[in-house]
């Protein structure tokens, strides 16, 4: 797999894993550590803020808080 096709398999599995925690009800907005257990490769912070959906979707973050 090419770097490119690697990014884009990344992102996707990453929006999949995003979406279906949230839809779960898990708190994910928040900075996760990722520490790797071999030691020459990095450790890792990922950032999960929220922001307003773009458009009018008629979400209503409301009704899924309460």
């Amino acid at each position: 797999m090419n770097r490119a096709n690697a990014t884009n398999a990344f992102e996707a599995e990453l929006e999949q894993l995003v979406t279906t925690a949230f839809a779960r009800g898990a708190s994910i907005e928040a900075a996760w550590l990722i520490e790797t257990p071999v030691s020459d490769a990095p450790d890792w912070v990922v950032t999960v803020e929220k922001r307003p959906s773009q458009g009018n979707s008629g979400f209503e973050p409301r009704f899924l808080e309460e």
